[in-house]
C-alpha cells in the first residue's frame, strides 16, 4: 500500500481556489513529503493586475510549504515530461491554459476559471 499520495519528483500545479485580492498559482516539483504537507520547490505565478487575468511567472525559483488537506487549493498532478522553467499561461479562443509550450496544455476553464 502506497503511503503517501504524493511522492518526491512528482511535478505539481496548485491554484489557490477562493483568493479575493490576488489570483495566485504554484507549478514546481515535489521535494520531500510528511504527513500532510509538501515541501515544493518552483514557480509562482500571479495575477497583477485583477482586470486583465493575465498570469506573470515571478522569475525567481521558490520552496512552497503546501498542506494537502487545506480545502482551498486545488493540487494537479502533472506529467513528468513538462519542463517547469518553460510553464506559461495562453490564452487560445477565450479559454485560458497552462502550458509549457510543447505537447503538454491543462485548459483552466475546468477550474472555474473565466
Amino acid at each position: 500500500m502506497q503511503k503517501n499520495i504524493i511522492k518526491p519528483g512528482e511535478l505539481i500545479h496548485v491554484i489557490h481556489r477562493f483568493e479575493r485580492d490576488m489570483k495566485r498559482h504554484f507549478v514546481g516539483e515535489v521535494e520531500c513529503v510528511k504527513d500532510c504537507v509538501v515541501r515544493a520547490s518552483g514557480y509562482a505565478f500571479v495575477v497583477d493586475d485583477p482586470r486583465t487575468h493575465e498570469f506573470v511567472k515571478r522569475p525567481d525559483r521558490r520552496v512552497r510549504l503546501i498542506s494537502l488537506t487545506d480545502g482551498e487549493l486545488i493540487i494537479n498532478v502533472l506529467p513528468s515530461s513538462v519542463r517547469l522553467e518553460d510553464v506559461r499561461y495562453a490564452e487560445q479562443d477565450h479559454r485560458l491554459y497552462v502550458t509549457d509550450g510543447r505537447e503538454w496544455r491543462m485548459d483552466l476553464k475546468e477550474f472555474g476559471w473565466n
